[in-house]
């Protein structure tokens, strides 16, 4: 009797990749998790420019004409998938909501969308917003406050440390809470009493975990700089859980610091900054925090979703969307090289799931 070979489909790959994926995970869990254990899901992406340049504003290729074209639900259309079934989506808002040309600041770009254009946060499924980089002052401190009220108006929260205002946000979930903070690189020296308040007012809150974004970094190098390191190490230093970067514009990789993952560079979202892109592969950070009601924050385990910045290759159409296959192994090859150790590979439909990070042990009083 011939034997029949067994084909699968599509669909069964990817039911057959998430049924392993999530026996790893369910392996990776600390065994003495005691009571019910809750999961918070946080979606992190990069540098997100909702806007255009001025000299660019009316051309028919334009961000600012893209969303006239095609509604403010268009830029995440594509990963709705993603941002949708999470608990909440933060991106980098990289450019300012603001209606007037005035105020701009001296230097070599600027980045602003009109104040209707905040909708697109919550039409594309964000939550929050992180705002602490180098282009939220593009139209001085008129630009800031404009973009912080458009925010207010389409109850979308926003977070960092800046010179001008400073702002944490927490976000509650069975009964457990995780606060958000961040900084950029170039306010770490003369800022960072200021830092040292956000975190201390997330802890005062009672926060059980802390997600740090941090806006560092070389533009366009592949690898991380001693900045990185030296910001990331201080939030970890500091209480951070997790530590999330971007402003290189490019993927770079990660670390696990005591206890503690960082994720360096996610590379550009949707950025609207440029018509043509000098980099076409970036990153989405999923990480799922884990709960238990008897001890509490148990660890954390982080997602690296391959996607592309735009869903054309000839041209910036401001949508990302989710890459798959050999493009997707692709990226995660890039983190690799900027990453001492193995990373977890890439599952087709799923990611590149990394091995849950236990929570770090309890510092203790020396015993005298």
């Amino acid at each position: 009797m011939p034997v029949k070979s067994l084909v699968i489909g599509d669909e069964m790959r990817r039911t057959l990749a998430m049924a392993l994926v999530c026996l790893i995970a369910l392996s990776c869990l600390p065994a003495k998790a005691g009571g019910d254990v809750v999961e918070v899901v946080v979606t992190l992406a990069g540098d997100s420019t909702l806007g255009s340049e001025e000299h660019i504003r009316r051309n028919l290729l334009s961000f600012d004409s893209f969303i006239a074209a095609r509604g403010y639900d268009y830029p995440f259309k594509k990963v709705q998938s993603i941002f949708a079934g999470d608990d909440v989506t933060v991106i980098n808002l990289e450019g300012v909501f603001y209606n007037h040309s005035a105020n701009r600041a001296e230097k070599t770009y600027n980045f602003r969308g009109p104040t209707d254009f905040a909708r697109i946060l919550p039409a594309g499924s964000v939550e929050a917003v992180f705002v602490g980089n180098n282009h939220i002052i593009d139209y001085g401190i008129q630009g800031f406050r404009s973009t912080i009220a458009a925010l207010e108006e389409v109850s979308v929260p926003w977070f960092a440390a800046t010179n001008m205002l400073s702002n944490t946000w927490i976000l509650e979930k069975g009964g457990f809470k995780v606060g958000f903070t961040g900084a950029y690189n170039a306010t770490f020296g003369g800022f960072r009493d200021q830092m040292v308040k956000d975190l201390q007012t997330l802890k005062d809150a009672g926060c059980d975990a802390i997600v740090a974004v941090m806006h560092a970094g070389a533009e366009y190098s592949p690898v991380r700089v001693k900045s990185q390191e030296r910001l990331a190490k201080w939030y970890v230093e500091n209480g951070a859980s997790v530590v999330v970067g971007h402003h290189p514009h490019v993927v770079q990789g990660m670390d696990i610091i005591g206890g503690v993952s960082v994720v360096y560079s996610l590379g550009n979202f949707s950025f609207g900054g440029n018509a043509q892109l000098r980099a076409t592969q970036a990153l989405l950070a999923q990480v799922t925090l884990r709960f238990s009601r008897e001890e509490g924050y148990l660890g954390h385990q982080v997602n690296l979703i391959p996607v592309s910045p735009s869903g054309t290759a000839d041209y910036n159409n401001y949508q990302p969307v989710i890459l798959r296959g050999d493009a997707a192994r692709a990226v995660i090859e890039l983190a690799q090289r900027d990453t001492p150790f193995e990373l977890a590979p890439y599952v087709e439909g799923v990611g590149a799931l990394q091995p849950f990070v236990p929570a770090p042990e309890p510092e203790t009083e020396p015993v005298e």
